[in-house]
């Protein structure tokens, strides 16, 4: 394997300068095939080389910053510390590069992290936390919709093409946030090509929602309350910015270390003259009213706060972060995001704990959330969120203290304690 990595070395450095400095895609995943190949056999030096040409060769600054950081990880233990800084001075004053408790933490990082410019690097970031612990600051940003419907009006004039188009002009040329959303959510969404057969299926869905998602940032006022009323229960709660993007279907809401929450505004877009017979079963019940908006980014914001809960595998941690982002967004928003499951509920609630009770310890989570494939007419999916949020109800409402009951969720270190401390067993015997 060394005499493969010496001739990639040979290959990349005889390359003319003009073959990876213009951006190419597909040259971009040949790159990090080579890259994650030549990981996998620890020959970091040459991974990091073939990383750091990736970021040069992608478009889209999602994808920069991730092939960045791997270069800068990957300079780090091939004991190339002086690439491995130019790497991080590109992902953080570049890209937007965020995660500094990972460098913090990593143990193969600690040399790394006695450089001077990394103090300064890691400044950079600190001073941006530091103003977002103020709500004031956060930023609530709907561009993407607008880039969207452009983008979409144009499509509708000419469909040949369209996988070409919406990736050029709505993912390259959106926000950094939307390059994140498409980069973590390719899988889910079949790629560009997912995200437009999407679109095919349902057109007249598309065009009864085009009004309310332009709506969205008449909605910034009253989601400004929520991140105030958050503040008021949790003083250390952070507000790094919440961006509405037009996604793929694959989910509502999700967070990301470098950019906050993403809000897949398409799926919370709904009224009475909305079109829905194109949905299928899952995507039906899944759709939120828009009138009621402030609760998904409610949840999320949730998730932003997250971050010093202890890892684990068990179906219990699962059910207790989204639980805890339903019962905790309700606390500041005045709903929880997933009504419908408690609706479900009511009658069969011993008969779902008894369920969830035999899987609690086991890593067997995708039975509770995210299974949208074990949605049925007569029983929906993501039950989990509706047994997390019975746990977290119950640990609140036995609560002496409520402001350290708020923060006791948000810093959950043995689930099993948290558990046992809920009480929670008593409301189903």
């Amino acid at each position: 394997m060394c005499r493969l990595s010496n001739l990639f070395v040979l290959w990349i450095a005889i390359l003319p300068f003009s073959a990876y400095s213009q951006p190419n895609e597909a040259l971009a995943a040949a790159y990090k095939k080579t890259a994650d190949s030549l990981s996998l056999t620890k020959n970091y030096r040459s991974a990091a080389s073939a990383y750091f040409l990736e970021s040069k060769s992608r478009r889209m600054v999602a994808f920069k910053r991730q092939a960045s950081v791997n270069a800068l990880y990957h300079y780090v233990r091939g004991g190339m510390p002086d690439s491995a800084m130019v790497c991080m001075e590109e992902a953080v004053r570049k890209y937007g590069f965020r995660n500094i408790g990972w460098l913090d933490a990593d143990q193969d990082m600690a040399g790394f992290r006695k450089i001077k410019k990394y103090g300064a690097l890691r400044k950079l970031i600190t001073d941006q936390e530091q103003s977002e612990l103020d709500p004031r600051n956060a930023a609530l940003t709907t561009s993407d919709i607008d880039l969207f419907w452009k983008v979409y009006d144009c499509y509708q004039a000419d469909t040949s093409k369209a996988e070409q188009r919406f990736l050029a002009e709505y993912f390259e040329k959106g926000t950094a946030a939307l390059q994140e959303y498409y980069r973590i959510k390719t899988p889910n969404i079949g790629g560009i090509g997912g995200f437009v057969r999407n679109i095919r299926t349902m057109p007249a869905f598309y065009k009864s929602i085009r009004a309310n998602t332009l709506k969205t940032k008449d909605q910034v006022d009253s989601i400004r309350v929520v991140f105030d009323r958050l503040k008021t229960w949790y003083p250390a709660s952070t507000f790094p910015g919440t961006t509405f993007v037009i996604g793929g279907w694959s989910s509502g809401g999700t967070v990301t270390e470098d950019y906050g929450a993403l809000v897949g505004i398409d799926m919370q877009s709904s009224d009475e003259k909305t079109i829905l017979s194109e949905l299928n079963p899952w995507q039906n019940h899944n759709q939120v009213p828009f009138k009621e908006l402030k609760h998904i980014v409610a949840h999320e914001l949730i998730h932003v706060q997250q971050s010093g809960m202890a890892g684990d595998t068990t179906l219990l941690s699962y059910v207790l972060v989204e639980g805890m982002a339903d019962f905790l967004g309700e606390l500041i928003s005045g709903k929880t995001a997933n009504q419908r499951l408690h609706d479900w509920a009511v009658g069969k609630e011993k008969a779902v704990w008894a369920d969830f009770k035999k899987e609690i310890y086991l890593n067997r989570y995708s039975n509770w959330i995210a299974n949208s494939e074990q949605e049925t007419a007569d029983h929906p999916a993501d039950l989990g969120y509706w047994v997390g949020y019975q746990i977290c109800k119950a640990y609140f409402d036995q609560a002496a203290d409520k402001k350290k009951a708020v923060r006791d969720m948000l810093t959950i270190r043995d689930y099993r304690q948290f558990f046992a401390e809920s009480k929670v067993e008593e409301k189903f015997r």
